[in-house]
């Protein structure tokens, strides 16, 4: 038994090697071969250069309509760009104004200095960070000529008999006079 087992393990090391060396082949290849995709990709259709692209985790550029997005193998991770802030406490907290509002503004905002602030500026919602703008309040709205004018409902019509034989009484007796 222990001859067979030896022989068969040297068999399957075999393979085992053959398999590697076409593994190893193959790995040489697909450099070169995405390497011709990316400079055939203009013939390629929009979802086959997205499948270039997820395959090589590089960018493609795809072009849909007008626009030009680029697109990234892996859009995970992906990276905004930071915004300024908008408020700043007197103690140096900031916030963007983006989302709901830290828990230390909220706490300022129930002291007594964040109450005396508050009285002193009703427009502002926190106090302005340097170069947030002038303004921290939402504009007012402008009231236009067509917003104050008062629209008459129209008149209900008569939908019972009685009031539809009343109107025609009433508009007969206006014709009589």
């Amino acid at each position: 038994m222990a001859l067979t087992t030896l022989k068969s393990l040297n068999a399957e090391i075999k393979q085992l090697e053959a398999q590697k060396k076409l593994v190893e082949k193959r790995d040489g290849e697909v450099p070169k071969a995405l390497a011709v995709l990316q400079r055939y990709a203009k013939v390629l259709s929009p979802a086959q250069r997205r499948q270039v692209a997820k395959i090589a985790g590089e960018t493609v550029e795809v072009q849909s309509g007008r626009a030009t997005a680029t697109l990234r193998g892996s859009m995970k991770g992906r990276k905004l760009g930071s915004v300024a802030p908008k408020y700043r406490l007197p103690t140096g907290e900031t916030w963007t104004g983006r989302g709901l509002s830290p828990k230390v503004f909220t706490a300022w905002a129930k002291s007594g200095e964040g109450r005396a602030w508050a009285k002193a500026h009703p427009d502002a919602k926190f106090p302005a960070a340097e170069g947030a703008g002038t303004s921290t309040a939402k504009p007012a709205k402008k009231t236009t000529k067509a917003a104050k004018k008062v629209v008459k409902k129209p008149a209900k019509r008569a939908s019972t008999k009685k009031a539809a034989k009343k109107a025609t009484r009433v508009a007969v007796k206006k014709i009589a006079k």
